[in-house]
């Protein structure tokens, strides 16, 4: 009952002490608290309450109790740390049982052997075990044991034997009421489908059983741990990092398991190391590492050992002794039949190469190279990867090429299995050093276009194919429809000067790690990609007029590609760190000239986007002709408004995340219908007047000669200046107001921008629309395409289900709303509804998102630069799902300032122009003050729509 129901096992043993039992009963139930406290609490206590039972079985002299209780105490003194006491325990049981007790305590033995690392002695006890147990139809304990067989079987790689044990363990299990042996079979399961490289799987069937231990209120340490490999497999080190910390701090408050301890710094140190973190990994290693020692579990404390070198070669102590340490440990790990041995011989290989020790970096390389032909994914890889450094010390760069494709396509098919697209972004860090080996080896034998054939190779990947479609779960849907009404209750708290109750924060934080864990389960539809990049294609589609200008990084350094005219050049540019510190002092200047009153900084704005220009561009700036320019830039640049470059500055301008990305939206064709959908949010500054102006535009209304563009918020009263809150930060904190009607950073109207006539139009209009019914078909004049019917969404009709419904498949969407971007969790950035926070994750439930989509709200094409040169954000989610163009901002804008250019941006729309021509109009139009400028240059095109 223990393990069944420990709290009422627990319970009962108490009640039973306090019954003057015998001591044969007596001794049963100090066993059973021990099991509770070694396994749910003080494991102190357990030694006592176990010494106990001990003591009490020889008093009533049976030799049966007295060798189970001894298997019990051997037990928790081996995850006490005192390893050798635990063994000698296990040798008197072993001695004192007999026949079926003895089975038991042979079953338990090779558990410690597990615990302890030791694979052969486990196998062999479990071996002796077995056959008794099942012949005494002891089906817990046989099916306890085969669980262990196949647990030690993954740790020895051998998965096919595992899932066999697995498999009739579990059909044990549906037999009996044990439920904490059955989460554990679930556990076991997920473990498995992890060692087969099936990520999202591991990831579900390791949730499962976390639900079921919980329903049973017992800790999950071991689950930790087997979770922390898995998210790092996925990519999510920092994640994995903050749950194993989480979890020692745990584990040290009820003072439980050293052994557990020392395991859950062992993840802690390779999840720091991952999340390029070498001096935390340093430190976690470095404990572990004497605790496995203490505890006399070699197996893990060679594990440990490798963290740690791994840990020294990061923070830059390549030595001589380095690659020895690291070719000790390799040596060790392979008499194991640890999987990790090859990690540990590439690792000493690259060590001695940056040595220049080519003799010693072959030999080791060579070694690890062996795992290429066979293993899960990333073991492959780990092969690919030593045998292209291999061919690099060989002064062959074709072979360098052929062994990072290989193991880049290993990784692709890897990459496709996950369904998330936060999985599929974070997972291409693992293939950052074959990329970059790979550029190295074609910028010196290929030239310009085989570099760009690499840099598309492993650019925004994600954006390839479309992530699969979140399930019909209806607890997924369910926790979706919680978390939006209960971002809706905080954003109202706050609205009303408050802060959210710290249990309605608690219930939010919940929900979103429920919805991250749920849409993590789904496993990938598409296969790995086919339609590799064809730079010949690429030329082909650019002509003699369209220049792409593609920023690669080496080394550090920015290298231009300037494609079109049937070739590719290449320039060197700056520093790719000065270009960041540039970018971000652009930024701080445009978010201070979105208020007005800072006309002085205009200048110096402009000198800042000349030095980018330098940085960025260097000498390609003069060969970029006079047509239109697409700029693909490295994630980390995702936040420079390129059209603040003077090269630039006047020029139909687009970005795309890939040339391959750019080609995809180019092929896009628009959906039938041609509807327009045209959104406004509650609370805005401004009201989103441009809303109002858009849809007398586009249901064939005029708008009033002379009317004034800008407006105060709806009822403000006259000379009242509005002033949102400022933005709170980029961790998730509402950032206020956004669209065309601001966010926590839009400011009012700046002077001269307009007046108020625009807010009563604006009460008519929504009272003529109706709030959400289409309106009528109308035609556009002067050569402009046909347009269909309008809706208009505003007041309660903008509520995410409603607006979701006339998104998909729209041809035009225009969405003005409160913006949020989450730096901690992309996918949770949002655009706040009548409802709620309408999220990135809704939008990938879309069939077909809008073709050409405007979001006229602050800091909606930021992005989380994640994985190897992969962005996630609202912008990027929508290019995959159909959308071939997206207008957005990159910075803080002036409120009023964004409506005559969206107004703008609009009527060269209705002109038949793309949106990188009407959003180089929209500009030229504006008024020549510092505030106007500044808000056309954080605007940008994304796409070719």
């Amino acid at each position: 009952m223990v393990f069944a129901a420990p709290g009422e096992a627990l319970a009962r043993a108490e009640e039973l002490l306090g019954a003057d039992p015998s001591p044969l009963h007596a001794s049963v139930a100090h066993q059973v608290i021990g099991i509770w406290q070694r396994d749910f609490g003080d494991t102190r206590r357990a030694l006592a309450h176990l010494r106990r039972a001990r003591d009490l079985a020889a008093r009533a002299e049976s030799a049966e109790r007295e060798a189970d209780v001894l298997a019990t105490l051997g037990v928790a003194l081996v995850h006490a740390g005192r390893t050798r006491a635990g063994l000698a325990a296990f040798e008197r049981g072993v001695a004192r049982g007999s026949g079926h007790t003895r089975a038991r305590v042979l079953y338990r033995r090779a558990y410690v052997w597990w615990v302890l690392g030791r694979h052969g002695e486990a196998l062999e006890d479990v071996r002796r075990a077995i056959p008794v147990l099942r012949q005494v139809d002891d089906v817990i304990w046989t099916a306890r044991a085969l669980t262990l067989r196949a647990t030690v079987h993954l740790a020895q790689g051998s998965v096919e034997r595992a899932n066999a044990d697995f498999t009739a363990a579990e059909a044990l299990w549906d037999t009996t009421g044990q439920e904490h042996d059955k989460a554990d079979a679930v556990e076991s399961r997920g473990l498995a489908a992890f060692r087969a490289g099936d990520v999202p799987a591991a990831l579900r069937l390791l949730d499962e059983a976390a639900e079921r231990y919980a329903k049973l209120g017992t800790p999950t340490f071991m689950l930790t741990i087997r979770r922390c490999e898995v998210l790092m497999a996925a990519g999510l080190a920092t994640e994995a990092l903050a749950e194993a910390d989480g979890a020692i701090a745990v584990l040290d408050g009820i003072g439980g398991q050293s052994t557990r301890k020392a395991e859950l710094l062992l993840v802690a140190a390779r999840a720091a190391r991952l999340a390029d973190e070498p001096r935390t990994a340093l430190a976690r290693a470095a404990v572990a590492v004497r605790l496995f020692a203490g505890q006399r579990r070699t197996w893990y404390e060679t594990h440990a050992r490798l963290v740690l070198i791994e840990a020294r070669a990061a923070t830059g102590r390549g030595s001589g002794r380095l690659v020895a340490d690291a070719a000790a440990v390799a040596e060790r790990l392979a008499a194991f039949g640890a999987p990790a041995a090859p990690e540990a011989s590439l690792l000493a290989g690259r060590i001695a190469l940056d040595l220049g020790w080519t003799a010693d970096a072959e030999r080791h390389l060579a070694v690890a190279a062996r795992s290429r032909h066979g293993g899960p994914p990333l073991a492959r890889m780990t092969g690919w990867a030593a045998q292209a450094l291999r061919a690099r010390a060989a002064g062959s760069p074709r072979g360098v090429l052929e062994a990072c494709r290989r193991g880049l396509d290993v990784l692709d098919d890897h990459r496709m299995t996950l369904g998330a697209s936060e999985l599929r972004a974070r997972a291409t860090a693992q293939g950052a050093e074959l990329a970059a080996l790979a550029q190295r080896a074609s910028l010196v034998s290929g030239g310009p276009r085989r570099l760009l054939g690499w840099s598309e190779r492993w650019r925004a990947t994600v954006l390839s194919a479309p992530p699969t479609r979140p399930p019909a779960d209806p607890v997924l849907l369910t926790a979706m429809t919680a978390f939006r009404e209960l971002a809706a209750r905080a954003e109202e708290t706050r609205s009303d000067g408050g802060r959210p109750a710290p249990a309605l924060e608690r219930e939010q934080r919940r929900l979103e790690r429920e919805i991250r864990s749920r849409t993590r389960h789904m496993r990938g539809e598409a296969p790995g990609d086919g339609d590799r990049f064809d730079v010949a294609r690429l030329l082909r589609r650019l002509g003699d007029e369209v220049r792409l200008v593609e920023l690669a990084v080496l080394d550090g350094r920015v290298h231009v590609l300037l494609c079109g005219q049937g070739r590719v050049r290449r320039f060197e540019a700056g520093l790719l760190a000065e270009a960041e510190a540039e970018a971000e002092h652009v930024q701080a200047g445009l978010r201070r000239l979105a208020h007005p009153g800072a006309e002085a900084r205009l200048p110096l704005v402009e000198a800042a986007g000349a030095r980018l220009q330098h940085l960025l561009l260097g000498p390609a700036a003069a060969h970029l002709g006079s047509g239109p320019v697409v700029v693909v830039p490295p994630g980390r640049l995702h936040r420079v408004p390129w059209a603040l470059l003077p090269a630039l500055r006047d020029r139909v301008l687009s970005v795309s995340p890939s040339a391959s990305s750019w080609l995809r939206a180019g092929d896009t064709a628009p959906p039938p219908g041609g509807r327009q959908v045209l959104v406004r949010g509650p609370g805005l500054a401004s009201g989103g007047a441009e809303v109002s102006e858009l849809s007398d535009r586009y249901t064939g209304r005029r708008t009033p000669e002379g009317a004034a563009t800008g407006t105060p918020p709806p009822g403000t009263p006259a000379g009242t200046r509005h002033v949102p809150p400022h933005d709170e930060g980029e961790r998730g904190e509402p950032a206020g107001p956004a669209g065309a009607g601001g966010d926590a950073t839009r400011v009012p109207p700046a002077a001269g921008a307009g007046g108020g006539e625009s807010a009563r139009r604006e009460r008519e209009v929504a009272g003529r629309t109706g709030g959400g019914r289409p309106g009528p078909v109308a035609v556009a004049g002067g050569g402009a395409a046909a347009r269909g019917a309008t809706v208009v969404l505003e007041g309660d009709d903008a509520r995410v289900p409603r607006v979701l419904q006339e998104l998909d498949g729209a041809a035009l969407a225009h969405i003005a709303a409160h913006g949020t971007f989450r730096a901690d969790s992309p996918l949770f950035s949002s655009l706040r509804m009548a409802d709620g926070p309408l999220i990135v994750h809704d939008f990938e439930r879309l069939d077909r998102s809008p073709y050409r989509i405007i979001l006229p709200c602050c800091d909606t094409a930021r992005f989380a630069s994640v994985g190897a040169d992969e962005l996630l954000g609202l912008v990027t989610a929508l290019l995959p799902l159909g959308t071939a163009g997206v207008v957005a901002c990159t910075a803080p804008v002036n409120d009023a300032a964004v409506v005559p250019l969206m107004l703008a941006l609009h009527k060269g729309l209705d002109a038949g122009l793309s949106l990188a021509e009407a959003l180089r109009d929209a500009r030229a139009a504006l008024p020549g003050d510092a505030v106007h400028q500044a808000t056309g240059w954080a605007f940008s095109a994304f796409g070719a729509a």
